[in-house]
């Protein structure tokens, strides 16, 4: 079974609409199957689950279980099964 792995990575440059005092954005990946997400997608994901209400902050992104949560929300809410990992399905529903 594909486990969620959260590492907390500070994007190498700044993204349009953010700033150098931004908090950190989580990092998804698949552990053996998948290299970590680019930060600047990490970023727009992490917005997004904002967006959707399934976060409060980016802050909450650096807490596993929470963003676990949000992502099992997104999940049950567009008809996936609810794993709780970023896995290229759910990635693909975010429509980034």
């Amino acid at each position: 079974m594909l486990a969620l792995l959260l590492a907390v990575a500070a994007p190498p440059g700044v993204a349009p609409g953010f700033t150098d005092s931004a908090p950190p954005v989580a990092v998804f990946a698949r552990p053996k199957h998948d290299a970590p997400l680019d930060p600047a997608i990490a970023q727009l994901v992490v917005a997004r689950l904002i967006q959707l209400h399934l976060l409060d902050s980016p802050a909450e992104a650096g807490d596993p279980a929470k963003t676990a949560d949000a992502i099992k929300g997104f999940q049950a809410g567009v008809g996936l099964r609810q794993t709780g990992v970023l896995d290229r399905k759910t990635l693909a529903m975010l429509a980034l």
